[in-house]
Parts: C-alpha cells; sequence; structure tokens
C-alpha cells in the first residue's frame, strides 16, 4: 500500500500538489500558459506563412497565364468576335 502512495505521490506533477492560492503556484501556472500560447502562436504563424507561400504561388500562375494569353504572338491569331 505505501508503494502504491509513493508511486501516486511521485506521478503527480509538483504543481499540482500546491494550494491553489500559493504565490508560486499562480507564477507557474501563468508562466506555462504564457509558453503554451507561444508554441501555438509560432504553429498559427508557420501555417500561415504556408497558406500566404501556396497564395503566392498560386497568383504567379495566374499571371504567367494572363502575360501568355495577352502576348503579341497569341494576338496575331486571335479571330476578332
Amino acid at each position: 500500500m505505501i508503494f502504491l502512495l509513493r508511486l501516486k505521490f511521485y506521478k503527480i506533477p509538483f504543481h499540482e500538489k500546491l494550494p491553489k492560492d500559493n504565490q508560486f503556484f499562480k507564477h507557474y501556472m501563468q508562466n506555462l500558459h504564457a509558453m503554451r500560447m507561444k508554441d501555438n502562436t509560432h504553429i498559427l504563424i508557420d501555417r500561415g506563412n504556408t497558406l500566404f507561400k501556396d497564395a503566392v504561388e498560386i497568383i504567379d500562375r495566374e499571371h504567367e497565364k494572363a502575360e501568355r494569353s495577352s502576348s503579341p504572338v497569341n494576338k496575331r491569331f486571335r479571330i476578332p468576335i
């Protein structure tokens, strides 16, 4: 029984053993929250950069299509409506 209690004691994170009104607990939880927000922000920025790169590639392809369709070579063979 004592072995199980010791095992439980070592498995519980130290900050969960502190009282909730403890100054160290509050400070630790604020820092933990800030680190999680920072990590999530970096993930969102990376996703945004990926989306931005994809959008740039799509826009470049569209510009190339537009340039090819409006080139003088294509205009010579175009039949007016």
